[in-house]
């Protein structure tokens, strides 16, 4: 007569038929399969993760913006003192364009002042250096009183600041060629040093690679397409994934409820 081998799930099954669960050591076959659909649906929200990371990793192209591409072609003869006019604006205000980059650390953006003092004193008289040096003077003394002025003071320095500001740009923006209407004029009296420094073989060098630093950026197909109005990769990461979270959320859900009835589990 055959004897049939009872096993501990068997009796786990027949006793436990609740909703008692443990991950890492389930006994019943209700365990068991719960502990592999967490485990599946982990799998496929960290494949969506990181999966999407390291496709970027793997398509993305260093990209150069036009400021870094006028700089390259011109840092050669700029700094051999052999540039020309254009070269030497071209050089300047792609300097300036990224003195305007909040991301800027205190100490790159030490050089780039440095950079764009000594392109614009170089290209002015002396007797108009002079001059330029003054209002910078001024400028800097005016920004450091509005840290401490009442609200009567503020409004005062804040109409000399405009003043000095002006008085900067009369001067520099013809040299430059910096454009009225182009943020850079704002920008431009904010990277001035009160006179003109050389620079050091070593702090050329640097210059290169912090223009580098903030003006060449990794794109690929999936930062350049746009999809719904945003750059692909935008939305998949602020807005795809939150569905997709959802989405296994409900899964989840969904599924449990058959294994419960399936297994017998009952509330």
């Amino acid at each position: 007569m055959a004897v049939n081998k009872i096993t501990k799930e068997d009796i786990v099954e027949s006793t436990e038929q609740d909703y008692s669960f443990n991950l890492f050591k389930p006994v019943s076959r209700y365990g068991k399969a719960n502990r592999d659909l967490i485990i599946s649906l982990v799998l496929v929200w960290f494949v969506a993760i990181f999966g999407f990371q390291l496709l970027l990793l793997v398509l993305q192209k260093p990209t150069p913006e036009k400021a870094f591409v006028k700089f390259e072609a011109v840092f050669e003869n700029v700094k051999a003192g052999t540039g020309t006019v254009e070269e030497n604006q071209d050089f300047i205000n792609s300097m300036v364009s990224v003195a305007g980059k909040s991301s800027v650390t205190p100490e790159n953006r030490l050089l780039i002042r440095k950079g764009v003092s000594w392109g614009v004193y170089s290209m002015l008289p002396d007797s108009a250096g002079m001059v330029l040096s003054g209002f910078v003077n001024e400028l800097q003394a005016t920004r450091e009183k509005l840290e401490k002025a009442s609200d009567t003071e503020y409004i005062q320095l804040q109409a000399e600041l405009k003043s000095t500001r002006a008085s900067i740009n009369a001067l520099a923006n013809e040299v430059t060629g910096a454009d009225p209407t182009n943020l850079k004029e704002s920008i431009l009296p904010y990277s001035l040093n009160a006179g003109r420094e050389e620079l050091t073989p070593e702090e050329w060098t640097s210059l290169a690679g912090v223009m580098k630093l903030y003006l060449v950026h990794n794109q690929s197909v999936l930062t350049d397409t746009r999809f719904l109005g945003f750059p692909f990769h935008y939305f998949y990461t602020s807005e795809f994934l939150l569905f997709l979270f959802v989405g296994i959320s409900l899964f989840y859900s969904i599924r449990i409820s058959q294994l419960q009835k399936k297994y017998g589990i009952k509330e």
